[in-house]
Formats: structure tokens, C-alpha cells, sequence
């Protein structure tokens, strides 16, 4: 088990969370000011620094359980609540989509482009936040210090932890259907780019957003 593997894990996931709920508010119409203000604050929260520094210190994986119960409070760090069955749900599809591209990387390494890939789609959640981008632009630095000199060997290690963790995981998703422009950091080698992030078509997950 690679004691380098959390936070990759915890970003991607969280890439994920938040790229459904970008996808679910404009589908429902929430207001553009409103919609900003919960990304914004899911991002913020998610990037604080001293838990960041906390996060990239060598440690083994969360529990599943721990892992689940900081996603859900980061989902309700807003003006948004989120409903129990939506919850799973939205659980459910970030795990679902990670675990798919982390079996689609051609080699270990890809990880790390995997988990720039969703940084970058982050920052475009927020590119008129100054002061949350830098909190990004501080992980993205430290990813780079961090994971830029490490062998080919040690990505291995990360990618069997992470299959490790994901292999008691079988949600069916219905269909995967590209998003096309989001993604191109991986090539699959057969001369076509792969697009890291989907279209999830799934049910209408309910959620409240309060006035404040």
C-alpha cells in the first residue's frame, strides 16, 4: 500500500463531486449567482490550506466510511442540502467514474494527469474567485514538488492502491457518453485523445438551496 496515495484520491473524487454538481444545478435551472456560491464554497472548503497540509503528509488510505462522511459534509458546505438518497447517488458516481479512469490510464503515471485534468476543470469553476484560485494553484504546486520525481514503481504502487480500494465498488452506471472539450491530457495510444470527464445520465437528484 502506498503511503502517497490519499491525496490523489481525495482530489479526483472531489473533481468529480463537483464537476456533477456544476452539471446538475445548470440542469435545474438553480441561478447562475446562486450555482457559483455553492461551487465556491465547496472549493474553498475543500482547499483549505491546513487541511491540505494535512492531506500530503505520507498516510494510509481513509477508511471508505471516513472517506464518504468528508464528502458529504463537504456537498452541504453551502447554501445547497443534498437529501440522503441523493447522497448515494451523487457518492456513487464519483467513485464510479474515478475508478473507470483510473483502469483506462495507459501507465501508472497517468494518475497524475488524471488528477490535473479535474484541478484544471476546478479552476474553471472559480476563475473569478482570485483568492480560491490560489488555494488551487497551491495543490497544483505541491502535486508537482511531491509527485514529479517519483518512479515509475511507485506509480505502480498508487495505482494497485487505488484498484485495492475500489474493488468492492460495482455500481452500474447506465451510460458513459464523452463530454467533448473537457479533458485532454491522456492519449490512449491509438492516436485518439481521452476525454477524462462524462455525461452521467441518471435520475434527478433533489436538493434545496437556501436563501442567505
Amino acid at each position: 500500500m502506498s503511503v502517497r496515495t490519499l491525496p490523489l484520491l481525495f482530489l479526483n473524487l472531489g473533481g468529480e463531486m463537483l464537476y456533477i454538481l456544476d452539471q446538475r444545478l445548470r440542469a435545474q435551472n438553480i441561478p447562475g449567482d446562486k450555482a457559483r456560491k455553492v461551487l465556491n464554497d465547496i472549493i474553498s472548503t475543500m482547499f483549505n490550506r491546513k487541511f491540505m497540509e494535512e492531506l500530503f503528509k505520507p498516510q494510509e488510505l481513509y477508511s471508505k466510511k471516513a472517506l464518504r462522511t468528508i464528502y458529504e459534509r463537504l456537498a452541504h458546505a453551502s447554501i445547497m442540502k443534498l437529501n440522503q438518497a441523493s447522497m448515494d447517488k451523487l457518492y456513487d458516481l464519483m467513485t464510479m467514474a474515478f475508478k473507470y479512469q483510473v483502469l483506462l490510464c495507459p501507465r501508472p503515471k497517468d494518475v497524475l494527469l488524471v488528477t490535473f485534468n479535474h484541478l484544471d476543470t476546478i479552476k474553471g469553476f472559480i476563475r473569478d474567485s482570485p483568492t480560491i484560485l490560489q488555494q488551487v494553484d497551491e495543490t497544483f504546486r505541491q502535486l508537482i514538488e511531491i509527485y514529479g520525481g517519483l518512479s515509475a514503481g511507485e506509480f505502480q504502487l498508487i495505482r494497485q492502491t487505488l484498484l485495492i480500494f475500489f474493488q468492492d465498488l460495482h455500481i452500474r452506471v447506465s451510460q458513459w457518453c464523452c463530454l467533448p472539450g473537457v479533458g485532454n491530457y491522456m492519449e490512449t495510444g491509438v492516436g485518439e485523445t481521452l476525454t477524462l470527464h462524462y455525461v452521467y445520465p441518471f435520475e434527478t437528484f433533489e436538493f434545496c438551496i437556501w436563501a442567505k
